[in-house]
């Protein structure tokens, strides 16, 4: 392995001159491929849908997928709104409703010729103006609407309608809340439903239902003849089909007849997206402040605009490079890119800065550029590879996660760090060439005069302004690297006198961030994600106070059997289950609806309205009539909640907003709870399925998904990473020293994290790549530069002295220009981004103390030599 590394060396250090050489072909074929892969930027497809992130055959998307056929969407939006007066039965609140509801359906008289609408996806709209009442009429049920189209006007008629709607039992807190300040609109949609092959919620092949999907299900042919079901598959809803729904309906909303009285408060997908689109826009200047920083912070420590713009460029054209071959390869991407675009920011930066550096070191010691290069190339290129190699493998390993789009954003990300590295070896020496970093005491002007520095005079001559102006600047403000040198010059004095209280203070740390581990729980709360105060943080709370609670899942039953729905045992077990999860879990179940409800209303409503007939039939034959006579009256509800052949029903769980770690441990106990309710039917219904579904539990299912997977992924780099260090420097004690001052910082987010008892989610997770990409960089320099200088003559201090004079200032460099950079983060307004911000910065500034005063400690301490076995140390010196 010492041969291969000093072969490495060799060679990396003739890189600048052997790509000089052929600098306009270099050029010529990166700018081709370069254009090529911009090209494939407009190819690039993103998948914003929450279905993307599961495979076909994932259960939970299968009950959802059979769900849909049957039922249609859950993915609605509930609008709830605010009137002026404070009343939603007054003649004004319902005649702003009606209003709404009427321009939301009828957008099709608004169209021009060809022209088409977001609304296309609305199904219906459930509101206070058209609920639907039972009546008797000839020993009939009869089902109306609560107002019409006519709004009451006296205040008798406003208090009628009060009286009946609360005393329907499914109207408060869906159309009303208790104070009757609040009312509700139930938008539903075709979201979700829209058959895989379709591109409109329309099909010309096959009867439609009025809920815009198939009624058929999809047939297959096989060998023999016969004919096998497929189960139903459905288009994934984009992000761009919500917004554009959310927009629609905005613009109704917003107009100044219905916003003059009412204030909105809409909850759902398709807002949490427009809420999610918000953040994204705000994401945009927060990136673009962080890179500007970071550009100040470059030009602050090199005094050179050519060491701002090189490194940058290096960063922006990785990117463009990894997302449009991406495009061109036709493979989906999700938002997920952006933390590919942090992490080659850290390391294609890191790489970069630490050329540059060692670049300017040779340079303000007297050697000439081309002396310069060599020396840089040979110092970093080395520790450039064996940075960008761990941190590859640490991405890769994201590729055994089962999700897809993980695997995608580990390969990409893998792909696009070395990127980074090839355009830092073999296309920086060009850039450099072309336009060097210079101080005072360097002119690249003196240089041999050829094509290149002809080409570099116009650009100076061009910038000239620029650095007439850094020069101004540059005399108002102290030479930062000049101040650092003398604080780095003083640290090995310092940790030699006491290796081991560093050493144990570091430890101790590191034990602390252990245990805080321990502690950490996992948690991904959708709405405080977004910090207190936010529009939407208020939208929910006020949703979950007042009205039905602002999540809901599904309880898909499927009996195995036609008619099965038509036996009082199946109601009236459906009917004690929702009971029991009314009451077992009442701090999270708000309230629970389904066919057996429906049917209780029915048969009291035939029975004179008599309280104590609100049950459930005992005889088949009267509950069969009850369930005729209210198909007959409102059919369509009747669809939305058993299924034509009666064998497939559903219970509707409205719940208020809380995180997945009690989603999933109710789910599980839901989960006991429904088989040990239905287990007495097992007999006579053998092949009856069960199971929890919906939005939610999907939503849940993808947090934790996502969570677990990071964590195992960081485990396994970390152990990748720990194997291919030992074998990379040969020795298991220069393994274990490279990977110690690593784990300190990437335990640090979870000790914090669970010591003051913040719970762990997908979006603080996903930072622990970017983390140890940027800790593992800077380590494998300092331990490369390290090795280079104690093979010198096996002297450790000097060793030690002469790596922090001209390794530190690269990583302190590194680590000021991406801790600060990603606090601009911090002050996000998603919760998750401001983790990202606060946690990674105090990760990236720990990594930064360890490798300057543990990784000296250890070093001194365990006294890695990196000598052969079979050479002879140096003299009074052991072998290692």
């Amino acid at each position: 392995m010492n041969k291969f590394l000093f072969a490495m060396t060799v060679y990396f250090e003739t890189v600048p001159d052997r790509m000089r050489k052929k600098r306009w072909l270099v050029w010529i074929v990166f700018i081709a491929l370069t254009v090529f892969a911009g090209f494939g930027l407009q190819r690039t497809e993103f998948d914003m849908t929450l279905e993307g992130w599961f495979s076909d055959s994932d259960p939970i998307k299968v009950a959802l997928d059979e769900f849909h056929a049957e039922f249609g969407s859950d993915d609605g939006v509930f609008i709830v709104y605010k009137p002026a007066d404070g009343n939603v039965f007054s003649a004004a609140s319902l005649k702003a409703v009606q209003g709404i509801r009427e321009e939301l359906l009828s957008f099709r008289m608004r169209l021009k010729e060809g022209e088409t609408s977001a609304l296309k996806h609305i199904v219906r709209i459930n509101t206070l103006v058209n609920a639907s009442v039972l009546t008797v009429e000839d020993d009939s049920l009869v089902s109306r609407q609560l107002v019409g189209k006519r709004i009451p006007q006296s205040q008798q008629e406003v208090e009628q309608i009060r009286t009946t709607a609360n005393a329907q039992k499914n109207f408060p807190l869906l159309y009303f809340s208790k104070e009757e300040q609040y009312g509700g609109i139930f938008i539903e949609t075709d979201f979700g439903t829209v058959p895989l092959d379709s591109e409109e919620s329309s099909a010309e092949e096959g009867e439609e239902d009025e809920f815009g999907e198939e009624m058929e299900e999809d047939e297959a042919v096989i060998a023999d003849g016969s004919v096998v079901v497929e189960r139903p598959r459905f288009k994934s809803t984009d992000m761009n089909e919500y917004l554009d729904l959310m927009d629609a309906i905005n613009e109704v909303l917003h107009k100044q007849e219905y916003a003059g009285h009412l204030t909105y408060y809409p909850i759902g997908n398709a807002p949490m997206m427009a809420y999610g689109m918000e953040i994204m826009n705000e994401m945009g200047p927060m990136y673009m402040s962080m890179i500007l920083i970071m550009m100040v912070l470059l030009w602050l420590l090199f005094r050179s605009l050519s060491a701002v713009v090189w490194p940058i460029s290096i960063v922006v054209l990785s990117t463009v490079w990894v997302v449009g071959f991406t495009g061109w390869l036709g493979i989906t991407i999700t938002t997920f890119l952006m933390l590919t675009v942090m992490l080659i920011l850290a390391v294609g930066t890191a790489d970069a800065v630490h050329i540059i550096s060692g670049y300017l070191f040779a340079r303000n010691n007297g050697d000439s550029h081309g002396l310069a290069l060599h020396f840089a190339y040979k110092k970093s290129a080395l520790a450039c590879l064996l940075a960008t190699l761990t941190t590859m493998m640490g991405m890769l390993s994201l590729t055994f996660t089962p999700i897809m789009h993980i695997r995608v954003w580990g390969f990409m990300s893998a792909v696009g760090v070395v990127l980074a590295l090839v355009f830092t070896i073999y296309l920086l020496p060009l850039m450099l060439d072309l336009w060097s970093p210079t101080t005072e005491k360097v002119n690249s002007l003196t240089e041999p005069k050829n094509k290149t520095n002809r080409l570099l005079q116009v650009l100076l001559l061009i910038t000239a302004p620029f650095r007439w102006l850094g020069r101004m600047v540059g005399r108002l403000i102290p030479d930062l690297s000049f101040y650092l040198q003398k604080l780095l010059d003083q640290i090995i004095p310092i940790v030699e006198k006491s290796p081991a209280a560093f050493a144990g203070l570091f430890l101790a740390i590191f034990g602390v961030c252990l245990y805080g581990a321990t502690l950490v729980v996992v948690d991904s709360n959708l709405i405080e994600q977004f910090k207190e105060g936010t529009l939407i943080r208020k939208t929910y709370e006020i949703v979950d106070r007042n009205m039905m609670g602002s999540q809901n899942m599904e309880v898909f039953v499927d009996m195995g059997r036609e008619n099965a729905f038509q036996d009082p045992a199946v109601l009236k077990t459906m009917d004690r289950l929702q009971e029991t999860l009314a009451t077992k879990y009442s701090h999270l179940v708000v309230r629970t609806s389904s066919l057996a409800d429906v049917v209780k209303d029915s048969y009291k409503t035939l029975n004179e309205g008599r309280k104590e007939m609100y049950i459930i039939p005992k005889e088949p034959t009267m509950l069969a009539q009850t369930l005729f006579l209210f198909n007959n009256a409102n059919p369509e509800d009747r669809r939305k909640l058993v299924s034509d052949d009666y064998r497939k029903s559903h219970i509707t769980v409205q719940l208020y907003n809380s995180g997945s770690y009690e989603y999933t441990r109710v789910f599980d106990r839901m989960q006991g709870d429904i088989d040990q309710a239905f287990i007495g039917l097992k007999t006579d219904y053998p092949e009856m399925d069960i199971s929890i579904t919906g939005g939610l539990a999907l939503m849940m299912e993808l947090s934790d998904y996502i969570t677990l997977s990071q964590a195992k992924s960081l485990g396994l780099a970390i152990v990748v990473i720990s194997i291919i260090l030992i074998f990379v420097f040969g020795s298991y004690r220069a393994g274990l020293i490279s990977i110690i001052p690593n784990l300190i910082p990437a335990t640090l987010t979870f000790g914090l994290l669970g010591l003051f008892s913040i719970p762990l989610d997908a979006d603080t997770m996903v930072i622990a790549p970017v983390i140890i990409g940027v800790a593992v960089d800077d380590t494998i320099h300092f331990i490369t530069h390290y090795r280079g200088e104690v093979l010198r003559d096996g002297d450790i201090t000097r060793a030690l002295k002469d790596t922090i004079k001209e390794v530190g200032q690269a990583i302190t460099f590194t680590s000021l220009i991406l801790g600060l950079g990603f606090s601009v983060m911090a002050f996000s307004n998603h919760m998750g981004t401001s983790n990202m911000g606060r946690f990674g910065t105090l990760a990236i500034f720990m990594a930064l103390l360890c490798d300057l005063f543990l990784l000296p400690a250890m070093i001194l301490i365990f006294k890695p030599r990196f000598i052969p076995k079979n050479a002879t140390a140096p003299v009074n010196q052991p072998v290692n």
